[in-house]
């Protein structure tokens, strides 16, 4: 109704609707994968001929910053086209924090779309079309469709049916919601690290569709031994189709120096040799990961990596988190659904400290040896330069002794000697303490 309403006001020939690929100001948590939302848009706009979905930020890698879908536009038209960009009228406030909002200025011609009877308070000398002050909104759709009630007369009968046949605002359980997001992409190689949600993802792809899964371990002095272990047990035990790699991160000397962004590196160093596998298979193989909706609230630069080059995360995609993702694999009776969450080894060297395979051995020395000593499930080896610093929670702390941190500290003095000192740190033990300067 709003676009009708700005065609008529405005006498535009052509209204084009962008889903957006990544928004920089909203991110990417919650959000339905871009064909869905592409298609949606087809079926609601079909039989308008000046209505057009346009998927020039779908094809775009990054961040969808709108001065490059605008030039992007202009380059593909007329220089002489007139182009106007319409923006709601709750968007307006948050203009000045746009990419290169001056050149946008320059570029096109910002309209707002104001509902009847709302303040004009933002950007009182833009020019506005007023639409219909209806109660609808994006969200209480998605509510509603969250808690299983009808969106019927509130969207267009065929977007709510193809909302219903993919199950796209999760009506349906945890379970029901990964497979389906599994089916739908096909065939497809798997980056499996040997942790849960890789495990889980592997399992179910594997299940699923065996002859359309391939799985991918990567062998590294960063991934420790139980985990390839895991990998290695659960392929046997379900009949996998399961490759090895080395992915050369530790022939990457961005890698090595161990910046606060290394995981781009190890990733993009990943995800390129999965895409030479890929390249080698029938038909256009996607390539996915573990990575899960938890995952966006904390400082991933792999994630930055994986998006560079196509790659998609099912449990993002239907919206699961941990929680749910070990309720599945125990619903399953998996082996490893209560297994503790481990990263990488590389993880626990400080941002700075150089990664070698001496140092990361003695990490997961030191680890085995605690929690086969005193029983401690969570616990972090952290290496400083020449200093290794035990981390485990709060109710934990009293069993982290004088005698074990010093058999900790030469046993891994063994497989790096360059190690001074061990002591316990002061803080209880917290995920990514060690990416220092990451986020505040």
């Amino acid at each position: 109704m709003a676009a009708q309403a700005a065609v008529e006001a405005l006498g535009l020939e052509r209204l084009l609707f962008i889903p957006s690929g990544s928004p920089p100001l909203k991110g990417d948590a919650g959000l339905v994968a871009g064909e869905h939302r592409l298609e949606m848009i087809r079926r609601a706009i079909a039989g308008e001929p000046r209505f057009e979905a346009c998927d020039v930020e779908l094809r775009r890698a990054g961040k969808s910053f709108t001065i490059d879908t605008v030039r992007t536009l202009k380059a593909r038209h007329p220089a002489d086209i007139e182009m106007v960009f319409l923006i709601g009228a709750d968007c307006v406030h948050r203009l000045a924090r746009w990419k290169d909002i001056a050149a946008l200025r320059e570029l096109v011609q910002f309209v707002v779309l104001q509902r009847a009877g709302e303040a004009a308070e933002a950007e009182p000398d833009l020019p506005r079309v007023w639409t219909p002050a209806i109660g609808l909104s994006s969200t209480s759709l998605r509510e509603r469709l969250a808690e299983g009630r009808g969106v019927s007369f509130m969207t267009p009968a065929a977007t709510a049916d193809y909302i219903a046949e993919h199950d796209l605002y999760h009506t349906a359980s945890p379970r029901q919601r990964i497979e389906r997001a599994l089916l739908d992409i096909r065939p497809r190689v798997i980056a499996c690290s040997g942790g849960v949600d890789s495990l889980l993802l592997a399992t179910l792809a594997h299940r699923l569709a065996p002859d359309e899964t391939l799985i991918v371990h990567a062998l590294s002095p960063a991934v420790p031994e139980e985990a390839t272990a895991r990998v290695m047990a659960q392929a046997k035990q379900e009949g996998w189709r399961l490759k090895t790699v080395r992915s050369g991160e530790f022939a990457d000397e961005r890698y090595l120096s161990n910046p606060v962004n290394r995981c781009y590196f190890c990733k993009s160093n990943l995800y390129s040799a999965l895409t030479d596998i890929a390249a080698t298979l029938e038909g256009e193989a996607v390539l996915l990961s573990g990575a899960n909706q938890d995952d966006l609230g904390e400082y991933r630069p792999g994630l930055d990596a994986a998006a560079e080059r196509g790659v998609r995360h099912p449990w993002i995609e239907a919206g699961l988190g941990k929680a749910d993702i070990r309720a599945i694999a125990a619903e399953l009776g998996l082996p490893f659904a209560t297994l503790a969450a481990s990263p990488c080894l590389a993880s626990r060297l400080y941002t700075g400290t150089r990664v070698t395979a001496e140092r990361l051995r003695a990490v997961e020395r030191g680890e085995a040896l605690i929690r086969a000593r005193a029983g401690i499930e969570v616990v972090r080896c952290r290496v400083r330069e020449r200093e290794l610093i035990i981390e485990v929670q709060a109710s934990d702390r009293h069993r982290i002794t004088d005698d074990l941190t010093a058999d900790v500290l030469a046993l891994a003095q063994e497989s790096e000697p360059a190690l001074a000192s061990a002591r316990l740190d002061a803080r209880e033990y917290r995920p990514g303490r060690a990416f220092v300067g990451a986020r505040p």
